[in-house]
C-alpha cells in the first residue's frame, strides 16, 4: 500500500500549482455558494467573476452547474477565505474516501492497496471535485440496508443527488424489488432537497439550472469520457453502436436485478450501467468502482469477474484514458464485460460479509 501511495503522490504532483491554488472545478462550488440565495446563481458572468477573484485566473468552463440545493448547502464554506474553504473541502473528501477504506476493509482486505494506487480518487482530489464524497454516502447506505434501515439509508441515497446522472438507474432496480421504504426515504430526501433549493434560490433557479444543463459549453469531450458515448466516439463509429450498447448495458441491468436480492449487488449493478449509459462523467467519477469492489468481493465467487474489477482499480486502464482516442475506450469496453458478468450472478446467494457475520457468532 505505501509504493500505491508514494505513487499517487508522484501524480499529484504532477498537477502542481494548480492544485495547490485551487485553480480547479472546486472554484464553481465556492462561487455556487456565494451565488445561492441570489437570483445570479446560474449567471455565467456572476460565476466568472467570483472564480477570478477566487483563483486570480480566468476558467471559462468553472461555473456552477449542480442543483440549487447544493449550492445552499456549500453556502457555509462561501463564508471562509477560498484557500481555506478549499483546505476543508479537499480534507472532508480525503476523510470520507479514507473511511470507506478503513470501514470495508475487513470484509475486502485487498481495498486498501487498491485504493491506494487509485487514480480517480487522486484525480478528484486534485482537481476539487465532490465525488469521493459519494463514497460516504453510499458506504453508509450499504451498512443501513444490511441493518435493514431501508428508510434511513433512502435519506441518505438522496444526497447522492448531487451527480443524480449517475445514479439514475438506482430507482428503478429499488421499484423493481419493491423497496418500499427505501424508495420513500428517497423520494422524501429529494422532495426536502428540491424544497430547499427552491424556498433559498426562489423556484425559477430549477429552470434556470434545466436550463444550464442543456449547455453544450460545460460537457466533456465526447472522446475523453469513460462511457459507452465515449467509447462510440473513440472508435469513430456512428449513433446506432451508441444505441445499441446502451440497450445492452440496459438489458443487462434489468437481468441481474431481476435475478438477485443483496443490495449490494443492486447498487453495483446501477453503478457500473449507470456509469456507462450517462452523457456526462469523467475520470473522477469512477472513484465509484471502489463501491462496485466491494460489492463484488463480498457476493461473487467468479474469478474472472473479481479480476476484471481489480483491474479496473489498478493505473493501467486509467493510463490509457489519459491517453485519449483510441485507447480510452478500453474502460467502458471493461464496464460493459463487467455488466455481462453481472448477468451470471447466481439468484439468492448469501454475501460473505453475511458468512463471516455468522460465522463469528
Amino acid at each position: 500500500m505505501l509504493v500505491g501511495v508514494v505513487f499517487l503522490a508522484a501524480f499529484a504532483w504532477l498537477a502542481g500549482a494548480r492544485a495547490l491554488k485551487g485553480q480547479n472545478d472546486f472554484a464553481a462550488f465556492y462561487a455556487g455558494g456565494h451565488l445561492a440565495g441570489t437570483p445570479d446563481l446560474y449567471s455565467r458572468p456572476a460565476n466568472m467573476a467570483i472564480v477570478r477573484k477566487a483563483t486570480g485566473v480566468t476558467m471559462p468552463a468553472v461555473v456552477f452547474i449542480r442543483a440549487p440545493f447544493y449550492a445552499v448547502l456549500l453556502k457555509p464554506l462561501s463564508a471562509l477565505p477560498y484557500r481555506l474553504a478549499y483546505a476543508v473541502f479537499s480534507l472532508i473528501g480525503l476523510a470520507s474516501a479514507v473511511w470507506f477504506v478503513v470501514r470495508f476493509s475487513g470484509e475486502c482486505p485487498s481495498l486498501p492497496f487498491f485504493a491506494a494506487m487509485s487514480i480517480p480518487v487522486v484525480d478528484a482530489l486534485c482537481d476539487g471535485q465532490d465525488t469521493p464524497l459519494l463514497l460516504l454516502f453510499l458506504g453508509a447506505a450499504m451498512l443501513l440496508a444490511r441493518r435493514k434501515r431501508d428508510f434511513l439509508a433512502g435519506l441518505l441515497l438522496s444526497l447522492c443527488a448531487i451527480k443524480f446522472h449517475l445514479f439514475a438507474l438506482l430507482p428503478v432496480a429499488l421499484l423493481l424489488h419493491r423497496r418500499w421504504r427505501m424508495l420513500a426515504g428517497g423520494a422524501i430526501g429529494i422532495a426536502l432537497l428540491t424544497a430547499l433549493g427552491a424556498i433559498m434560490n426562489g423556484p425559477g433557479s430549477l429552470l434556470d439550472w434545466i436550463g444550464v444543463l442543456r449547455d453544450p459549453s460545460i460537457g466533456f469531450a465526447a472522446g475523453v469520457m469513460p462511457n459507452i458515448h465515449g467509447l462510440v466516439a473513440a472508435v469513430h463509429a456512428d449513433q446506432r453502436l451508441e444505441i445499441a450498447l446502451a440497450a445492452a448495458a440496459l438489458g443487462a441491468f434489468l437481468w441481474t436485478v431481476s435475478r438477485v436480492e443483496s443490495f449490494d449487488v443492486l447498487l453495483a449493478v446501477s453503478i457500473v450501467c449507470g456509469l456507462l449509459v450517462n452523457f456526462h462523467s469523467g475520470l473522477s467519477d469512477d472513484v465509484l468502482l471502489l463501491v462496485v469492489f466491494v460489492a463484488v468481493t463480498g457476493n461473487c465467487a467468479s474469478l474472472p469477474m473479481r479480476s476484471l474489477i481489480a483491474l479496473l482499480l489498478t493505473p493501467i486502464p486509467w493510463f490509457m484514458v489519459l491517453a485519449g482516442p483510441p485507447y480510452n475506450a478500453v474502460v467502458p469496453a471493461a464496464l460493459l464485460l463487467l455488466t455481462g458478468f453481472f448477468c451470471t450472478l447466481r439468484p439468492g446467494a448469501v454475501p460473505a460479509y453475511a458468512l463471516r457475520s455468522d460465522h463469528a457468532h
